[in-house]
């Protein structure tokens, strides 16, 4: 048993980590600015609901599953109209939030120390540096991730924060 939740705790590791989640919060901001209508940088607040949304195998499951072009209030009303009603997911993420804020931080921290992100600390926003797309090195088993936070990112730039808040059902 302790074997196992050792096992446990470097898998959490492996997924949970500040260079992975640099990335996708940086990916996420490239979807954001890119599909913006004024290809407006992303408000940090936002940057808080992308890893407890992509690290979470549910709740991704259900971003993955949704097109692009159908947008965030058709994932949103997914939750609710799945054969088995799944409205806790969607309630969770803002209680994920606060629990992987010092992720979120740490992965922030990385982006802009790689020179992916800089803040504008005036208007509060996280500005991607670099929109080359990803190429090589990325592990299949990852590259959903990066598809998804770039959808979310995406849709994201279609609203407002107040939108997404009551949306998504979080907190900024």
């Amino acid at each position: 048993m302790l074997q196992d939740m050792s096992s446990l705790s470097r898998e959490v590791e492996y997924v949970q980590n500040p260079a992975l989640g640099g990335m996708l919060v940086w990916n996420f901001s490239v979807g954001y600015e890119e599909n913006s209508e004024i290809r407006s940088a992303v408000p940090l607040p936002l940057l808080f609901i992308v890893l407890p949304i992509v690290l979470h195998e549910a709740t991704f499951r259900f971003v993955l599953n949704t097109q692009e072009r159908s947008g965030l209030r058709a994932l949103a009303a997914k939750f609710s109209t799945s054969r088995e009603s799944k409205s806790d997911l969607i309630l969770a993420i803002h209680d994920r939030a606060l629990q992987m804020r010092s992720l979120t931080m740490e992965s922030l921290t990385f982006a802009i120390a790689s020179n992916l992100l800089m803040l504008d600390m005036m208007s509060g926003k996280a500005i991607p540096l670099s929109q080359t797309p990803l190429r090589a090195g990325i592990p299949q088993s990852i590259r959903p991730m990066f598809d998804g936070t770039k959808k979310l990112g995406s849709w994201c730039s279609k609203l407002s924060l107040y939108e997404i808040s009551i949306i998504l059902k979080v907190g900024f």
